[in-house]
């Protein structure tokens, strides 16, 4: 008789738990595929400002928001009577910790925005590798294959990817923004993108993506089918990425990505950690656990709405137009980036994502 159960996090799952996991990336990378296919059919409608920003304005309160404001439940869930748990993931402390690491960024901004933007550009990066390599470990090759060296170099390809790519691929279209961010809400410094540098970061990025397929690939060789699919998936999603971010306008392909992809993904994994949605889910009541795991999220996503409303005051030097809160969203979505990632680097240490370990399910 068939099992009604696999393993996820070391834990058995229900074959219902992992449908709604299954339906969760298939949202993603067909919303990426979808994406990619209407800029290539209708090149000059994405061009327009109220389009690039629409996913941006649809998502980050439905998904993006929500998707870290479950963080200070991280600790409770996680945590155990025989490991220690830091103050910064439970307890009083994480509060005060969480809106002194968000207030550390936001000073960053106004005293040396550009080192500020490059900040959340590296620090968003490494949280987007973060995402994907926690979804490798769950069904692609990160597990599976046990090699540790390959779920180094998976979390730096799908961190330069949505990042590093997109400013090489359209340079122009991301220097107006980033000048604008830069200067236009806060105080005057230079920007630029040297041409050069684009050139030998196409290069270095291209090395990046073809070794980390070609690992894959190597992987499965040696492999069983449940290997071999695996690494099918890593490869798949990264050429995806490739599309999405070398073709699409870069705002309109982080909107997309951050919000269809990388926070769906995010709320399927806190689906199966916190307990009170964890046993909704694997008994098949996906919508009360989604409303379940909403209820606990809106204390902080009022938070960040509050807070960027404080920002859009604080800053005060901005047209109302679609671009400038669009941006203004972004520089209070950096403030909540640093403590999330701080605490998502926890949450992979705790289930073991870099355990040198292969998937014993396989």
């Amino acid at each position: 008789m068939k099992s009604t159960t696999v393993i996820l996090d070391s834990r058995p799952i229900s074959l219902t738990a992992l449908r709604l996991i299954h339906s969760v990336a298939f949202v993603g990378l067909v919303s990426c595929l979808f994406t990619i296919a209407f800029t290539l059919a209708y090149p000059q409608f994405v061009q327009n400002m109220l389009v690039q920003w629409s996913p941006w304005f649809l998502g980050l309160f439905v998904v993006g928001i929500p998707h870290g404001a479950l963080d200070h439940r991280v600790g409770l869930e996680l945590g155990n009577k025989h490991s220690s748990t830091p103050a910064f993931v439970a307890g009083p402390g994480f509060y005060v910790a969480y809106l002194a690491a968000a207030g550390l960024v936001l000073a960053a901004w106004f005293a040396w925005p550009i080192a500020a933007f490059s900040g959340f550009l590296v620090i968003a990066a490494i949280h987007f590798g973060q995402g994907d390599l926690y979804w490798s470990h769950q069904f692609g090759l990160a597990a599976r294959s046990g090699s540790v060296g390959y779920r180094a170099l998976l979390l730096l390809t799908r961190a330069l990817l949505p990042i590093a790519l997109p400013f090489m691929a359209f340079p122009g279209e991301l220097s107006g923004p980033t000048e604008h961010m830069v200067n236009g809400l806060f105080r005057h410094e230079t920007f630029s993108i040297d041409p050069e540098a684009i050139g030998v970061g196409l290069y270095g990025l291209a090395a990046i993506v073809g070794l980390q397929i070609f690992w894959a690939c190597w992987l499965a060789r040696s492999g069983g089918i449940a290997i071999k699919q695996a690494a099918a998936l890593d490869v798949f999603e990264t050429l995806i990425l490739v599309a999405m971010f070398g073709i699409v306008p870069p705002v309109l392909a982080l909107g997309v990505y951050f919000n269809a992809w990388h926070s769906l993904r995010h709320l399927a994994r806190l689906l199966l950690t916190t307990k009170f949605t964890r046993e909704l889910v694997e008994s098949g009541q996906w919508p009360a656990a989604l409303g379940n795991l909403y209820k606990k999220t809106l204390p902080m996503t009022f938070g960040a709405l509050l807070l960027m409303v404080i920002v859009a005051c604080l800053v005060g030097r901005f047209e109302v137009s679609v671009a400038s809160l669009g941006l203004l969203a972004l520089v209070g979505l950096s403030m909540l980036t640093l403590p999330h990632v701080l605490v998502v680097t926890w949450m992979d240490e705790r289930q073991g994502i870099w355990s040198s370990l292969p998937d014993p399910d396989q």
